[in-house]
């Protein structure tokens, strides 16, 4: 039984992210658009040096996949979803090392 709530946790962990990420997107978009421009422009800076054969030394036929499969607002999404993961476990340690005494998770 521990396995399941400890794979149902993890599933809520990952769902809670994903929205507060698209919240962060929408917020971003619609009240500092500029920042939200520069992360793009990162993330094409990013997405560049990824599918640069150069760099990778991936041949053509898997490096077109690559090409085609990532983009710009992928890269940005996914980067503000670990930044969100990362801010919720930080939140999840301090709550457990506020209250020691009672079991929280």
């Amino acid at each position: 039984m521990g396995i399941v709530l400890a794979a149902i946790r993890a599933a809520g962990i990952m769902l809670v992210s994903l929205v507060i990420a698209g919240m962060m997107i929408g917020y971003l978009a619609f009240n500092m658009p500029d920042l939200l421009n520069s992360a793009l422009n990162v993330a094409g800076i990013a997405k560049g040096w990824i599918t640069n054969t150069t760099n990778t030394g991936i041949s053509a036929e898997y490096n077109i996949w690559l090409k085609f499969l990532i983009q710009d607002q992928q890269l940005v999404f996914m980067a503000l979803v670990i930044l969100v993961r990362l801010v919720l476990a930080l939140a999840w340690s301090a709550m457990l090392a506020a209250f020691p005494s009672k079991r929280v998770g």
